[in-house]
């Protein structure tokens, strides 16, 4: 990988680590209500901090342009096609260790927390929901116990759909219009879904599927493709000129869903349907900018401390609601910021532990198997710039939905609306 290349994945992760942090703080926020079901943001400031909840978005747009990178070029004809065993074990090496060490640890600090708000524990007999990922799939389990796992069971369906998708992009041959039409098929599937889960009134594990948050996953797979076509032309990368119009229009399309979602109807179709999709077309186009552009944002966001925390993220993910509940039952710390910047260390320390001590080992060992069919068949396959396992091998992935209402109102009414994830 050239040093370009090193420095726009390194922008990466640090859109991820800053995307981390403002999760945090939003869920700092929401772990210390009386009440954080229903959650009030009845002024601007509740607001406006809440709005920062569509961080999640990035995490789906982001895995989608990563690990759709390998299937696209196959379908292209960049490279040979992908070796779906090696690839599914990579990716259970990236996800499962670490998140079943935080189920373990999850037991341990609710246990010590004591029955304060946030503490949302399920029968035994529900346990093995989420040893399968099955969390989303009762209501009994859903954003319960580590509430924040929930987007884990929709990133592991869409990581069984993804070979698939790709099966179906080798068959539609390599013209980049097909492709495209294919992508933006899985656009319209999720809509329509969400659509129907509307009208029929299907409820919270509906709207909690992987097919519900398939646009998410398109924006960035377009992303992918636009790259692979981008480069496959050698066109050179995009001016400065064209890479601040990007951010500029991402900067504008979020600002107008954080409006409309402040002060549109949240039981409304158009609510319903799009949820969040112009801040994932606004996460695509910055993270477009990073890849094929130029200018300051590569710079600053590639920064060692912005980097590190993005490679460290899904240890931190997995691990800071507990401790926020723990934090809360012990009662030593005063409710607010105080609270939040006494976890915030312990939450960093366990999320670099699992990535230095459990996630990097294992990817590092996956990542050792062939990545394409090729190679799996002993033939060296193409080279190419950097492959979905190469990042996972130094990156940390988050994830993270949360509804924006203002006013009292169970986060659990509206079919997209729940309780607080990440």
């Amino acid at each position: 990988m050239t040093k370009d290349s090193q420095r726009r994945y390194a922008a990466l992760d640090g859109l991820r680590g800053i995307a981390s942090l403002i999760v945090f703080w939003v869920h700092v926020w929401i772990y210390q209500l009386p009440n954080t079901v229903e959650l009030r943001r009845d002024g601007w400031e509740k607001m406006l901090l809440f709005e920062g909840r569509v961080a999640f978005v990035m995490f789906f747009v982001l895995s989608g342009f990563l690990l759709y990178r390998a299937f696209v070029r196959a379908g292209l004809g960049r490279s040979a096609p992908v070796a779906v065993r090696s690839y599914l074990v990579r990716r259970a090496a990236r996800i499962a260790p670490a998140y079943y060490l935080a189920l373990a640890g999850t037991l341990a600090l609710l246990a010590a927390a004591g029955d304060v708000p946030g503490r949302r524990l399920v029968e035994a007999g529900e346990l093995p929901l989420f040893l399968v990922f099955g969390q989303n799939y009762s209501p009994d389990t859903l954003l319960k116990f580590n509430a924040a796992t929930w987007t884990l069971t929709v990133e592991v369906v869409f990581y069984l759909l993804l070979p698939v998708i790709g099966v179906a992009a080798l068959w539609l041959g390599r013209r980049p219009r097909r492709q495209a039409l294919l992508l933006g098929g899985l656009v319209l599937a999720g809509l329509v879904w969400n659509y129907v889960d509307w009208l029929a009134g299907w409820g919270p594990v509906a709207s909690h599927t992987a097919v519900a948050f398939l646009p998410y996953f398109a924006c960035g797979m377009l992303v992918a493709l636009a790259v692979e076509v981008h480069r496959a032309a050698g066109r050179p990368p995009l001016g400065q000129a064209a890479s601040a119009g990007l951010v500029a229009g991402a900067v504008l399309l979020l600002v107008a869903n954080g409006l409309w979602h402040t002060q549109g109807d949240h039981t409304s179709l158009g609510m319903e349907v799009f949820a969040d999709s112009a801040a994932a077309a606004a996460f695509a186009a910055i993270i477009a900018s990073l890849v094929l552009g130029t200018g300051l944002g590569v710079r600053w966001l590639g920064t060692p401390p912005l980097a590190w925390m993005g490679e460290i993220a899904y240890g931190f993910y997995l691990w800071h609601i507990p401790l926020l509940v723990l934090a809360r039952g012990t009662g030593i710390f005063p409710p607010g910021i105080v609270l939040g910047l006494a976890v915030l260390p312990v939450a960093i320390a366990l999320g670099a532990a699992s990535w230095y001590l459990v996630e990097r080992p294992l990817m590092g060992r996956a990542a050792r198997l062939p990545r394409s069919g090729a190679e799996s068949a002993g033939v060296a396959g193409p080279a190419v710039e950097e492959d979905e396992a190469a990042i996972a091998a130094r990156s940390g992935r988050s994830r993270s939905r949360t509804p924006a209402h203002s006013g009292s109102r169970p986060a659990s009414s509206s079919g997209r609306a729940v309780a607080p994830q990440r």
